[in-house]
């Protein structure tokens, strides 16, 4: 037994009095018997069977093999299942054979579970198949097991020859009545999940209208659908040219609503206990007069500056929730508050108790807690999140749980969890929807804590965080560590930026921070090395932090113009970040992001600079700049060489976004200038942009320049475009003008210029 091993054994032992412990396994034999009831199956399915995937399938067999299960893994001995105990034989007691009382458990999600221990037996049970496996999963935590991420690696667990069991009673439920974490390829039900606190009533959250709404009712009432532009909107052609029901609809319509609501209910009888109404995603919402009559002219929602139309909806969801609670009285009918829909209705109305408001605040920043002051969207999160207390009667929180647009770099949200979490639940909220992408070695420890805080609130997340740091990474590494993902958190969360994907990482990854950060990852891995275990958790984070430091090397060498070598590094971040798929520890879409946001302009800037063309430079960082909201910058000259902007602000372009500068985001016309100088002899030349958010245009010495490889009038956004600038350049010093189309935003606080725009000389 390893040092590593004596410790966990010191910490289990504080659990049992050796007066009074049951042995479970002695001397590296089993002695305990684990009783399961015939009609919950578990003695002819082997321990390592496959787990379910689906929460109904989870019974108390599948609860009794877990534990079986994971006491081999401390003792080597396979405890045997039986439907009744041996005579005058220790036995552990899983499920209904227990026959514990769980109906005092007052659980409305009926999660409740209870543990009870003495010198004869074990009893573990749970109100459903899936709590009995959660209260297995407890047992195991006083036992010193942990399972802090998915796979073998997130397994920790005492080894021992000999297992005793002290004196337990052990009566828990959840905090709230729904916990999901989830995200591409990490959808279903898995053990991990379950030990953490995942689970609870199925309260359905999507985009749903479809459901409610047909073809057919389309061609037969067309006035049930929105009306945009004058014209009720049934069918729009996909980008593949297809025909597809249009199902965003006209709320205000009464035949519509008796339709709507009789396909809820029907929803219901078919299965979907508690289904969502939300509208679909985007903003197709209804302009016909009797849908806007209802939105308040003097509520905006400010993150696009639209007038906000939550009252429409809030007395739509009224009126089905109504008709349905006639016929379902006990299902809870969810909807997000989200879009144009975030901001809390202004009519007074308050809703009835089997309507839940679904907090969903995509638009707003992901890098600090609700309330931070140096934060103005998470204090106007704060400002919403009391309007929906005050009219709704049940609240819960849709988010994010990781930096959206971003899985590549170690991102922490440990500040933003153990704030949120506790405070929402005492606003009221019933549950957590935490969209997830799994990579552990760039967002483990909050991943962790989040769940873990989503099932318990009131706990103690620095408890909880400190028990991580400890058992995950050992006692010499954990401080170690600790202070690294600590780093991190604070770093983020004192920001005073709020850029989504890789426009802000720059800020925090500085060379003192990685410096620092990879001196105290040395020390760790100095700290775990005589233990593999341990070891191989640091360096999975090791491979996350050179993430980041691959990333800032790409950042760089695009704004030098060294596209070749940004190609030689992406390369290389590009297979270590399909590796770490392979190894179970990766996300996916840290692969998509990175062919997405970082892989296209990389690719697209060596292509332009490969010889025989020539980068003969980088345009300065540092623009003039202007919003042009009335749309007259053509008609005032804006684009002309001669033009006066002197009285325009200066900014940064390549260098920082934006909003980081503190010119906030509007949904409007950006207008870049700059100059450079020609070389006096020169061949063909174009302007390449790596990156810009917005329709641009471009315009050279007041001529406005053609999209190479394109008869389209404007580049598109975010996607790298270069423009001929042969025939516009003249010797000497040049004006460059960009009118950027900034009208369609995205969530994540970017605006005009991102990336550096580079003076090309083309090749035969």
């Amino acid at each position: 037994m390893n040092r590593r091993d004596l410790l966990h054994l010191g910490l289990a032992l504080l659990l049992v009095s050796t007066s009074s412990a049951l042995d479970i396994v002695k001397d590296g034999k089993p002695v305990a018997t684990v009783v399961v009831l015939k009609e919950q199956p578990a003695a002819s399915t082997p321990a390592k069977a496959k787990l379910p995937r689906d929460e109904d399938q989870w019974d108390d067999g599948a609860a009794a093999r877990v534990l079986v299960d994971w006491i081999k893994k401390m003792t080597d001995a396979e405890l045997p299942l039986a439907e009744t105990a041996p005579t005058n034989t220790p036995a552990i007691f899983v499920g209904a054979a227990a026959g514990l009382r769980l109906d005092d458990i007052q659980s409305a999600s009926n999660e409740g579970l209870r543990i009870v221990a003495d010198d004869q037996r074990v009893l573990i049970g749970g109100q459903t198949g899936l709590a009995t496996a959660k209260a297995v999963c407890r047992f195991l935590e006083e036992a010193g097991c942990r399972y802090f991420m998915e796979g073998a690696m997130g397994e920790v667990y005492l080894r021992m020859t000999t297992f005793r069991v002290g004196k337990l009673d052990i009566t828990e439920k959840p905090g709230v009545v729904y916990r999901r974490i989830w995200g591409s390829n990490w959808s279903g039900v898995t053990l991990w999940k379950i030990w953490n606190g995942s689970g609870g009533l199925p309260l359905e959250t999507s985009h749903s209208w479809g459901r409610y709404v047909s073809e057919a009712l389309a061609k037969e009432h067309p006035e049930y659908f929105a009306m945009r532009e004058g014209m009720r909107k049934t069918f729009y052609k996909n980008k593949q040219g297809k025909e597809c029901l249009n199902d965003w609809v006209c709320t205000s319509n009464p035949d519509l609503r008796a339709v709507f609501a009789n396909n809820v209910i029907k929803t219901i009888q078919e299965g979907t206990r508690h289904p969502s109404l939300s509208p679909p995603d985007g903003v197709e919402y209804c302009e016909c007069p009797a849908c806007k009559a209802q939105d308040d002219p003097r509520s905006i929602e400010p993150s696009s500056g639209r007038v906000n139309v939550s009252n429409r909806y809030v007395n739509f969801f009224d009126d089905i929730a109504q008709r349905v609670a006639k016929a379902a009285p006990d299902s809870i009918l969810n909807f997000y508050c989200y879009a144009d829909y975030t901001q809390a209705p202004t009519n007074g109305r308050k809703l009835p108790p089997n309507l839940c408001a679904w907090l969903a605040p995509i638009r707003y920043c992901r890098l600090h807690r609700t309330g931070s002051p140096n934060c103005l969207t998470r204090v106007q999160m704060e400002q919403m999140v009391d309007g929906w207390t005050a009219v709704a009667n049940k609240l819960a929180y849709r988010t994010y749980n990781y930096n959206l647009a971003e899985v590549t770099v170690p991102f922490s949200l440990l500040s933003v969890w153990k704030h949120d979490l506790p405070y929402l639940k005492k606003k009221g909220c019933i549950g957590y929807n935490l969209e997830t992408l799994a990579g552990w070695e760039v967002c483990g420890p909050h991943i962790y804590l989040s769940i873990r805080l989503a099932y318990n609130p009131d706990a103690d997340a620095d408890a909880i965080m400190d028990d991580y740091f400890a058992r995950f990474y050992g006692p010499n590494a954990g401080p170690f560590m600790k202070q690294y993902w600590m780093g991190i958190d604070e770093a983020f969360a004192n920001l005073n930026a709020h850029a989504g994907s890789f426009f802000a990482v720059h800020l925090v990854y500085t060379p003192e921070f990685i410096a620092k950060s990879r001196a105290l990852l040395d020390k760790a891995t100095e700290a775990a090395k005589s233990d593999t275990a341990y070891s191989q958790r640091v360096v999975m984070h090791i491979e996350g932090f050179q993430n980041a430091d691959q990333y800032i090397q790409i950042r760089e060498a695009m704004n030098r113009g060294d596209f070749a070598q940004a190609k030689r590094t992406y390369d290389e971040l590009l297979a270590r970040a399909e590796a770490h798929v392979k190894a179970g520890y990766g996300a996916q879409y840290t692969v998509s992001y990175l062919k997405r946001f970082i892989g296209k302009v990389v690719d697209a800037g060596a292509t332009t600079t490969a010889p025989p063309n020539r980068m003969l430079q980088v345009l300065p960082d540092r623009w003039r700049f202007s919003c042009d909201e009335a749309d007259q910058g053509i008609t005032n000259g804006w684009h002309k060489a001669e033009f006066d902007d002197s009285p325009w602000q200066e900014v940064v372009t390549f260098s920082n976004t934006l909003e980081a500068q503190g010119v906030s985001e509007k949904k409007t016309i950006l207008w870049y200038r700059t100059t450079f100088r020609a070389p006096e002899k020169h061949g063909k030349l174009s302007l390449f942009f790596a990156e810009v958010d917005g329709l641009s245009e471009v315009y050279i010495n007041g001529k406005k320049l053609a999209l190479v490889g394109s008869s389209e009038p404007q580049a598109k956004a975010r996607t790298p475009f270069e423009v001929d600038a042969t025939d516009a350049v003249r010797s000497g010093d040049n004006v460059v003008a960009v009118r950027v189309d900034h009208s369609k935003i995205t969530e994540l606080f970017l605006g005009g210029i991102l990336r550096p725009v580079m003076l090309v000389e083309k090749g035969n």
